[in-house]
């Protein structure tokens, strides 16, 4: 028989085990307030804040990945700033649009001669023309090959990315080392496509291949649109053309530094439109003839006319390089890609000189830029390169005419700034945009498997949390059972103290009572009412004893067993019965069940109710007794062959009442059978469990 209050435990236990859940959630905020509690530096934060913080003191790895975070934002103030996207029109080349991701797309550039490369730099489109945002079109797996000749089969791969995705690098550029491999041609393949929306593409804006502080793209542009060949292209000029990847014209905009310029730069006298315009020309005197490889124009750009993007730009011109003044003038137009009605924006225009020897540098207006109804020329800066160098820097500027106030000047258009800033050489300013590109990427790499550490610790400390919530509560219930077991014992040996003192105490005094009143009756003295109050007395002792005995042996012993119970009621039959012929039958159909205490008390005193009856009013002469037990009932039936009686006239004397509430208390009944002259038969009935 399984103890109550263990059932009771595995009732609590299923109950607790329903509840853990909600009870983990509630917990789980009351230990973050703990936190809170513990280190108040942390309340004034939000939620995020904290959890990082949680996770910084607890996590190695989340300190040495705040370490590394706070190395790269300290190499960050030594880079080049991101540039505002420039506005051009050119936007670079587009492949056509392919329903696969996988579908193979390229780009090939080809110089005129094979060039040693230091890097080929590779830049997204700007917006406009369908381009949509930052990065459009760079391909997700590329690579970059280097052939030893336009014609050449010969290759070697400088950058492989085709395993797995490239971070898109949005407008910042991506510098490719070529560590001075000769390349007769460059081809870019893209092996997995940038996706829009459900279609897929490859697009770029400009790709620049170094050498030196020269960009050999230029070299590529003087040749024209058959020098740059591609798998497909798509998309009208002057936005989308497979010559705008060497054009010059990207997102970029110009190498700029951080030093503000202390110039614009130089502007002729602006001319009425509808005045007759004289022949504008500005010229720069190198002192001596040199070999010059480029002239490079920097368009204006004044605060004053923040909207005018290449301001004063002429619409058609030509560069003129003379050995003297009177020399006739070697002419260098701009390449085809340039020679449309539209300016370059703030982009550097690079004119390829090959090699002419020249001292003076000249620009000649063909149309000039009207702003305002003013025919005007403007620039911020010429750089003449020869062997590397910029050699027009501080140099003598003469010009048709110029304005020389408010910031212009014909001394600023050699001054090494543009109309807000200092002029930088492309090799450092790119790769130091490509590194910053870098070092935010892995910022971002490092912020996002901060957010998921944290993630992590949180389910960590939900699990934690929920184990130390489950060894308390495991801890707590094994207290409590420990704590029951003890007032358990307790009580226990309570009770067998109580059976020994009712046992030795009240059991002596009134066997004393008993053995005085049988003395007295032993001597004959006394009237015949004191023997009658005598006996009585001594009649009413012995089964007080009697009754006693039988309580005692209920408290002292938890539980009976079948053959207990059948003992108990034998001893009890032989004691009442004493007189009274009587037998007593177990019959189990299965393995006896035990009764709980204070069903065995009822059933005792039910038995004993019985057998009262039986010797008080039954005057029978023989009483059967049969004890019956299943898995699930026990019945005991008391049969006599007294008078009987009529069970509908029975009075209250006979303890009927009594007995039927006895066990109607344990959800059993008790049946009677008699008649008048045909005896009695009580059958008592009560369930082995609950």
């Amino acid at each position: 028989m399984v103890p109550k209050w263990s059932i009771s435990f595995v009732r609590m236990r299923v109950f607790l085990s329903l509840a853990l859940v909600a009870m983990l959630r509630r917990l789980s905020v009351v230990f973050t307030t703990g936190v809170l509690l513990l280190c108040p530096c942390l309340a004034a934060d939000s939620s995020e804040a904290i959890a990082e913080k949680v996770v910084r003191l607890l996590s190695p790895e989340m300190r040495r990945l705040d370490a590394e975070r706070l190395t790269l934002h300290l190499a960050l103030p030594s880079l080049p700033k991101a540039p505002e996207p420039e506005f051009t029109q050119r936007l670079g080349w587009h492949s056509q649009f392919s329903t696969s991701a996988d579908t193979l797309e390229w780009v090939d550039l080809r110089l005129a001669q094979s060039e040693a490369l230091d890097a080929v730099v590779l830049i997204a489109p700007a917006s406009g023309g369908g381009a949509t945002g930052p990065g459009y079109g760079f391909p997700l797996r590329f690579r970059v090959e280097v052939f030893s000749g336009p014609n050449s089969a010969v290759r070697t791969i400088i950058a492989d990315h085709t395993r797995e995705d490239f971070q898109n690098p949005g407008w910042l550029p991506v510098v490719i080392p070529a560590h001075g491999i000769v390349a007769g041609k460059v081809r870019i393949t893209a092996t997995r496509l940038f996706q829009e929306e459900q279609r897929h593409l490859f697009a770029l804006g400009e790709v620049m291949l170094l050498r030196g502080s020269r960009n050999l793209g230029t070299l590529i542009e003087a040749i024209g649109p058959i020098a740059v060949q591609a798998s497909s292209s798509q998309g009208s000029r002057p936005a989308w053309g497979r010559i705008n990847l060497v054009d010059g014209q990207s997102v970029l905009g110009p190498p700029l530094g951080v030093k503000a310029s202390p110039a614009r730069g130089f502007r002729s006298k602006p001319a009425s439109e509808s005045m007759e315009r004289k022949l504008q020309q500005v010229s720069v005197d190198l002192g001596s003839a040199v070999s010059v490889d480029e002239v490079r124009l920097f368009p204006a750009h004044p605060p004053e006319f923040a909207h005018s993007h290449g301001y004063g730009f002429p619409l058609r011109y030509q560069i003129e390089l003379r050995e003297t003044a009177e020399a006739t003038p070697f002419i260098v137009t701009p390449p085809p890609a340039g020679n449309y009605s539209g300016p370059p924006g703030d982009n550097v225009v690079t004119l390829v000189a090959g090699g002419q020897n020249a001292r003076h540098i000249g620009l000649t207006v063909v149309e000039s830029h009207v702003s305002n109804g003013s025919a005007l020329l403007a620039l911020a800066e010429m750089q003449v390169w020869s062997g590397g160098k910029n050699v027009a820097l501080g140099k003598s500027v003469s010009a048709s005419d110029s304005t020389e106030t408010g910031g212009w000047s014909k001394a600023a258009l050699v001054d090494g700034f543009t109309s807000t800033a200092n002029i930088l050489e492309w090799p450092e300013w790119l790769a130091g945009l490509s590194r910053r590109r870098e070092v935010a990427q892995q910022v971002e790499a490092i912020e996002a498997r901060k957010r998921q550490l944290v993630q992590q610790w949180e389910h960590y400390g939900l699990g934690a949390l929920g184990v130390l919530i489950v060894t308390g509560l495991a801890a707590f219930i094994e207290w409590s059972m420990r704590q029951r077991r003890t007032r358990l014992l307790e009580m226990e040996a309570l009770r067998q103290r109580i059976a020994r003192d009712l046992h030795d105490e009240i059991g002596s005094s009134l066997g004393s009572i008993a053995l005085i009143t049988q003395d007295i009756l032993a001597s004959g003295g006394g009237s015949a009412q004191t023997h009658s109050d005598l006996d009585e007395i001594k009649h009413i002792a012995d089964e007080t004893v009697s009754a006693m005995r039988d309580i005692t042996r209920l408290i002292q012993s938890d539980r009976y067993g079948s053959d207990d119970l059948a003992t108990l009621l034998r001893e009890t039959a032989a004691r009442l019965l004493r007189n009274v012929p009587h037998t007593l039958t177990l019959e189990a159909s299965e393995p006896a069940r035990k009764l709980p205490v204070d069903r065995q008390r009822d059933l005792i005193l039910m038995f004993k109710e019985g057998l009262y009856n039986v010797t008080r009013h039954a005057a029978a002469t023989a009483v059967e007794i049969r004890v019956e037990q299943s898995s699930t009932q026990l019945s005991v039936t008391v049969h006599d062959n007294g008078h009987g009686f009529d069970p509908a006239a029975a009075t209250e004397g006979m303890g009927l009442t009594n007995l039927q509430r006895r066990a109607a208390k344990h959800g059993g009944s008790v049946r009677i059978d008699s008649a008048p002259a045909r005896g009695t038969a009580l059958t008592i009935n009560l369930p082995v469990y609950d």
